[in-house]
């Protein structure tokens, strides 16, 4: 067992609609069955128990109403709170270890599009790569159209869409520059989750 071993971590994000979750499951079977140890978070997650534990908020949707200066500090908490847990289980584990954090490049607000990876968050996070699961706009609006348990009728627009994916590269790209890190684009096309898995654990692997 190694000590102070840091983790090696990825941030994975993409519209809802885009098949990320299905993406990453696949890919993360795959990079098991190579003996790689793979865990998975949410950033949204650490957010709300760091808010909790100040008795600050009780559900997820408190989160926005909050002051902004509370809703940074939380952002960086929460992604010191994940390199940290990261770190110690690549101490402690004998195989490599990989760790994800599924989140938002980006927020479309009612006040603009705000960042989800701001420098108080990144410089805390510092992955070794940024992936974006994208799909085309017409693809994604009609998975969305399909899964009435996630509907999010504010996404489902081909053009919003496509202006959104755009600026997601944006958005990516300006964070990655904050800290060295490499951004890849895993094409989601329709039927073909496989694939997309395979240029995950391709990235993994040359990581």
């Amino acid at each position: 067992m190694s000590e102070g071993k840091e983790a090696k971590i990825i941030v994975i994000a993409g519209l809802p609609g885009v098949g990320k979750s299905t993406v990453l499951s696949i890919a993360r079977k795959r990079l098991e069955n190579e003996g790689i140890k793979v865990e998975v978070v949410n950033f949204g997650d650490y957010m709300l128990r760091y808010l909790m534990d100040k008795g600050l908020v009780k559900d997820r949707d408190e989160i926005r109403k909050l002051p902004l200066r509370i809703q940074q500090e939380a952002q960086a908490a929460a992604g010191r709170m994940i390199r940290v847990y990261f770190n110690e289980r690549a101490s402690r584990c004998e195989r490599e270890f990989i760790g994800f954090v599924d989140t938002h490049v980006l927020i479309k607000t009612p006040t603009g599009f705000w960042p989800g990876l701001p420098l108080h968050v990144i410089s805390e996070l510092r992955p070794a790569s940024i992936l974006l699961v994208e799909a085309s706009p017409e693809q994604i609006v009609a998975r969305q159209l399909r899964d009435k348990t996630r509907f999010r009728k504010d996404y489902a627009d081909v053009k919003l869409v496509k202006e959104l994916m755009d600026l997601m590269r944006v958005y990516a790209i300006s964070a990655a520059t904050l800290v060295g890190a490499s951004v890849n684009f895993i094409v989601n096309e329709e039927g073909r989750p496989d694939v997309a898995a395979d240029h995950v654990v391709s990235i993994v692997r040359n990581l």
